[in-house]
C-alpha cells in the first residue's frame, strides 16, 4: 500500500511540469481567441451604424446647424470623434483596467446593466442543465437496456429530432400549445416558477437529445465489457450490475459531452431569451446590438467568450487527467 502511494506521488510530481506547461499553453491560446473575437466584434459593430445619431433630436423644425452641433457633441461624449485605431487602443486600455464604460442607452455603468441581468441567465442555464441531465440520462439508459425494441427506436428518433430542431421554432410551437391554446403557462417575462418552464425546456432540448444519445452509446459499450460478464457470472443481481458497474463507467462519456455542450448552451440562450422576452444577458445583447450600445455589446461578448473559453479549458484539463497523451496534441 505504501509503495503504491509512493509511486503515485512520484508520478504526480514528475508529471506536474508537463501539466503546468499544457495549462499555460491552453491559457495563452484562450487569451488569443478572446482577443480575436473582441477585435472582430469591435470593427464589425461599427459597420452597423453610428450610435450618436440615436441620441440626437432630429426634429425637422430645428435648425440644421443646431442639430449638427448636438450630433458632434454626442459623438465627442461617446468617444467616437477620434480615429478608429485610437478608439481601438483606448478601448483596450480601459478594458485592461476593468473600465467598461457607461451604457449609451441606459446612461449607467455597463457592469451594472450586465450584472442586473446575469442572475436571470444563470437561473435559466442552470434549469436547462438540470433538465437536460435529469431527462437525457435516464432516457439513454432505458434505450440501451431495451436495445432493438420500440422504446429504443422512439428514444433514438426523439434524440435526432431534438438535435436538428431549431430552438426558435420549438419555442414558438411550445408557446402556441401551452400558452395560447391550453393557457397553462405564461408566454414571456420573469416572475413565478411557471415563467421558467417553457424557456428552460426549450433551451434544454438539444442537451437532452445529446445526453440521451451519448448515454445510450456509453451504456451499450459498458454492458459489452468483460467485467460486466464477470459480475453476472458471480451471481450479482442485474440491478447491481447495471447501476453499480455499467452506469458508473458509462456515465463518464456523459460528463464529457455535458461539458462540451455548455458553449452551445451559452450561444443558444440568446435566441431563447429573445423569443420568451426573458430579461437575461442574451436578450440584453440582442437589444444592445439593435441600439448600437457598444459598451454593453463588448462586455457581453467578453463575458460569453470567457465563459466559452473557460469551459473548453476545463474540458482540456479533464481530458489530460484521463489521457495524458492529449498534452502532446
Amino acid at each position: 500500500m505504501r509503495g503504491s502511494l509512493y509511486s503515485s506521488l512520484l508520478f504526480a510530481l514528475s508529471s506536474s511540469l508537463p501539466m503546468r506547461a499544457f495549462v499555460i499553453r491552453r491559457l495563452l491560446q484562450a487569451l488569443l481567441v478572446i482577443l480575436m473575437v473582441v477585435t472582430l466584434v469591435f470593427f464589425l459593430i461599427r459597420v452597423s451604424g453610428d450610435p450618436a445619431s440615436l441620441g440626437v433630436n432630429l426634429d425637422p423644425n430645428r435648425d440644421p446647424e443646431e442639430i449638427q452641433e448636438e450630433y458632434q457633441e454626442v459623438r465627442r461624449k461617446m468617444g467616437l470623434d477620434k480615429p478608429l485605431y485610437v478608439q481601438y487602443i483606448v478601448f483596450w486600455q480601459k478594458t485592461l483596467q476593468l473600465d467598461f464604460g457607461h451604457s449609451f442607452r441606459y446612461g449607467v455603468p455597463t457592469t451594472t446593466v450586465i450584472f442586473e441581468r446575469l442572475p436571470n441567465s444563470l437561473r435559466l442555464g442552470a434549469a436547462a442543465l438540470i433538465i437536460g441531465i435529469a431527462l437525457g440520462l435516464p432516457l439513454g439508459i432505458i434505450a440501451a437496456l431495451r436495445r432493438g425494441t420500440i422504446i429504443d427506436t422512439a428514444a433514438t428518433m426523439g434524440a435526432v429530432l431534438g438535435i436538428v430542431t431549431p430552438q426558435f421554432f420549438l419555442a414558438i410551437v411550445l408557446i402556441i400549445i401551452f400558452s395560447v391554446q391550453l393557457r397553462l403557462l405564461p408566454t414571456s417575462g420573469v416572475g413565478t416558477w411557471k415563467h421558467l418552464i417553457l424557456p428552460s425546456v426549450t433551451l434544454s432540448t438539444g442537451l437532452i437529445a445529446t445526453v440521451a444519445r451519448i448515454a445510450r452509446s456509453g451504456m451499450l459499450e459498458a454492458l459489452g465489457q468483460d467485467y460486466i460478464r464477470t459480475a453476472r457470472a458471480k451471481g450479482l443481481a442485474e440491478r447491481a450490475v447495471i447501476f453499480g458497474h455499467a452506469l458508473r463507467n458509462g456515465s463518464l462519456s456523459v460528463i464529457t459531452v455535458t461539458l462540451s455542450s455548455l458553449p452551445h448552451l451559452i450561444g443558444t440562450v440568446v435566441v431563447v431569451e429573445v423569443v420568451f422576452s426573458w430579461p437575461g444577458v442574451g436578450n440584453l445583447m440582442a437589444q444592445s446590438v439593435m441600439a448600437r450600445d457598444y459598451p454593453v455589446v463588448f462586455l457581453d461578448v467578453i463575458l460569453f467568450s470567457v465563459l466559452t473559453v473557460v469551459t473548453f479549458l476545463i474540458m482540456d484539463i479533464v481530458y489530460v487527467m484521463v489521457d495524458p497523451r492529449v498534452r502532446h496534441s
